[in-house]
């Protein structure tokens, strides 16, 4: 057990760990919710502090901590009922819920932010887009889609082969991060790669809270908390779709030549279509 596993190691640990055991120990329900630079704002410590307790009780990191808690006090993966009064039981009361969320996102959304990175995906040499496990989806949707529209674009799920060309780009260049938590390991340092080499870095994320946000040039975030969805396996990726749709929309409606450099590439790919 997670809990008796903290409690057991609790005299060893230093007194910063021990701020974040107690939090722990005290709400491990809540704790389930909670991204790792949320837990270090609310027990005044920081995620290397998390990291090195997580470690302390046997954990490679936080997010296995999380995952063995939830699966321990057998907390559902997909309906998070600590945060929501009244459950959707149909599919109407369902995407009444994410229409609410979404409008709440909607406002969260800087525009000015937003336009300034439709204006860098615009005159971007090539544009280079980092994800990992769930968001990589959504990150492969948005090259391709941002290809069709002639830019050009890369991306590849072989993190050497990635991390090879982003240190070949330059200050033509964009980084495109997708992190809903902004704590992947894989895209914090590919951001920190693209920074090295002067290319312009834009995370989409729902946690401003973050390492990723901290570092990126430009942040566009939902910071939706009130979430049907855990972190975990089944977690939705709605909002980060919509940031996309955003983007895409907008650079379209300010430059609609974009779509004329990807016309031949339409008219040979018609001949696959009825």
């Amino acid at each position: 057990m997670v809990l008796n596993t903290i409690r057991r190691y609790y005299t060893e640990m230093f007194s910063a760990e021990k701020k974040v055991a107690d939090l722990i120990l005290e709400k491990p329900q809540d704790i389930v919710n909670m991204s790792i630079s949320e837990l270090a704002k609310a027990s005044d410590t920081s995620d290397a502090t998390i990291i090195r307790m997580c470690k302390h009780v046997g954990f490679s990191g936080y997010y296995q901590l999380k995952f063995s808690l939830a699966a321990e006090s057998g907390q559902q993966q997909v309906i998070d009922v600590d945060h929501i009064n009244t459950p959707p039981e149909d599919v109407v009361g369902f995407y009444d819920f994410i229409s609410a969320n979404i409008f709440q996102a909607a406002k969260n959304i800087n525009m000015d932010v937003l336009m300034d990175c439709v204006k860098l995906l615009s005159n971007a040499n090539m544009v280079y887009f980092v994800a990992w496990g769930n968001t990589w989806a959504v990150a492969s949707d948005f090259a391709n889609r941002l290809s069709r529209c002639g830019i050009k674009t890369f991306i590849s799920e072989t993190p050497e082969y990635f991390i090879r060309n982003i240190c070949l780009g330059g200050e033509e260049d964009v980084l495109v991060g997708i992190s809903h938590s902004g704590t992947s390991i894989h895209v914090i340092q590919n951001i920190e790669l693209a920074k090295e080499r002067n290319i312009k870095t834009i995370l989409i994320t729902n946690s401003l809270d973050s390492k990723a946000a901290e570092i990126s040039d430009y942040v566009l975030s939902a910071e939706v908390k009130n979430q049907l969805f855990y972190d975990f396996g089944g977690a939705s990726h709605i909002f980060e779709m919509l940031i996309v749709d955003a983007l895409i929309y907008f650079l379209l409606r300010t430059n609609g030549t974009f779509t004329k450099r990807a016309d031949r590439a339409e008219v040979i790919s018609s001949q696959y279509k009825l």
